[in-house]
């Protein structure tokens, strides 16, 4: 009977907590070499869309000459990077626990979570330490676990972290980005419509990475 319990009383929380949804980041560039014309046309916004299935993170660039959606399955742990450049489609697939591109793997990334809390976009978010050794380079990051996600960050970086990135860095290329929760809203019929990508041409990593460097440069 206690069992019986606590196993109702489990299931009652994860199903308390959120599953689906939209939230938008602010990005900001941490890069001391950037001129104020750069980044009033580099992406400003990111766009994450999830279910319990599924999730997208979409970034909008260069006044919207480009646009790059990593899409994440969660029960296959695939993902698959998206790059649209004006009326060209580029698609890479990724394997299993395979990184989304194009952004920098920080494989020697070490996480010490802290006890410290604060609230962000409206959800208690929690507190770690990121260390890279290979740089010397050390900055905080937030994740919550208000939303009930299993291995939300299974084709990103922090995929140690359980719990859904709320204010944290990647590096795109060169670019040193932080991004940081804004606004949470449900998520709306039609958000997870691909049908933009059906022509996609299908490249490898490094042919993205490099069609990406090129629009960059």
């Amino acid at each position: 009977m206690l069992m019986l319990i606590i196993v109702a009383c489990s299931r009652a929380k994860d199903e308390s907590g959120i599953t689906s949804g939209r939230i938008d980041y602010k990005i900001t560039y941490l890069n001391d070499d950037l001129d104020k014309k750069t980044r009033n046309i580099l992406p400003s916004k990111m766009k994450l869309i999830f279910d319990n299935n599924q999730a997208s993170n979409n970034i909008e660039g260069f006044m919207g000459m480009y646009k790059l959606i990593a899409f994440t399955n969660f029960h296959t742990r695939k993902c698959q990077t998206f790059l649209k450049v004006l009326d060209k489609h580029y698609l890479f697939k990724g394997k299993k626990d395979e990184l989304m591109c194009c952004f920098d793997a920080m494989d020697d990334m070490i996480i010490n979570k802290t006890t410290e809390t604060k609230v962000i976009a409206g959800f208690n978010c929690q507190k770690a330490i990121v260390t890279l050794p290979s740089s010397n380079e050390s900055f905080s990051i937030y994740y919550t676990n208000d939303i009930t996600l299993r291995r939300p960050n299974s084709t990103n970086p922090y995929h140690r972290i359980d719990g859904v990135l709320m204010e944290f860095e990647l590096k795109l290329l060169n670019l040193q980005m932080r991004f940081t929760a804004e606004k949470y809203q449900p998520l709306d019929n039609g958000d997870f419509n691909t049908r933009q990508h059906s022509k996609s041409t299908e490249v490898s990593r490094m042919q993205m990475t490099q069609i990406l460097h090129k629009l960059m440069e």
